[in-house]
């Protein structure tokens, strides 16, 4: 009885299916993957922001003084401050009970509750303008200004569909509008 000696492996055939397979696999799943990111920075991003309104809020109501959510270009520092009258919110804010009651932070006499930088690559947060540089509440927990509404876009590299608007009447709750095809946000640069 004589054996025979296999060589095992595969046949061009057989890796040619597999290669043709695999480049389906690659063509149709990449894209999926990248707008799955995509919307997953901006869903946290979203939720980022609307936690800490309502943060902001409660401690309004909490201490029973006035509490300032305002954009920071350095949030993470030793000393961060409020930054301009820019509508830009992407970098990140601070989150403060002030003692003084003004809108700007002061270390010492303000209380810092909280700091939020914001790492999402290629995300912006662009706020209206009665939103520009500060979110103020009232000790009952009511928005501070007289302009009805606040309003923050949360955007991508997409188009308006894709984004988010959070809204903040002088009730001082958060809503939220998630953009789609049939109901897109007003605006990635300028919020309604």
């Amino acid at each position: 009885m004589t054996l025979k000696n296999y060589i095992k492996g595969f046949t061009l055939i057989e890796l040619l299916v597999t290669m043709t397979v695999l480049v389906i696999v690659i063509t149709v799943g990449v894209p999926s993957f990248q707008n799955l990111i995509k919307n997953n920075r901006l869903r946290t991003t979203t939720n980022t922001l609307v936690l800490d309104i309502n943060y902001a809020r409660s401690e309004a109501i909490k201490r029973g003084m006035k509490v300032i959510l305002c954009r920071s270009s350095d949030p993470q520092t030793s000393n961060p401050s409020c930054s301009g009258n820019s509508k830009e919110w992407s970098n990140g804010w601070i989150l403060f009970a002030s003692q003084d009651s003004n809108t700007i932070y002061d270390t010492g006499t303000d209380v810092l509750l909280k700091r939020t930088e914001i790492n999402a690559v290629g995300i912006s947060i662009i706020a209206n303008n009665n939103a520009d540089s500060s979110l103020s509440f009232n000790s009952d927990g009511s928005k501070l200004g007289s302009v009805s509404e606040a309003k923050y876009a949360i955007c991508d590299d997409r188009d308006i569909t894709y984004g988010r608007e959070i809204t903040i009447t002088n009730t001082g709750r958060p809503g939220l509008i998630t953009g789609s095809n049939s109901i897109p946000i007003t605006s990635c640069d300028n919020p309604g």
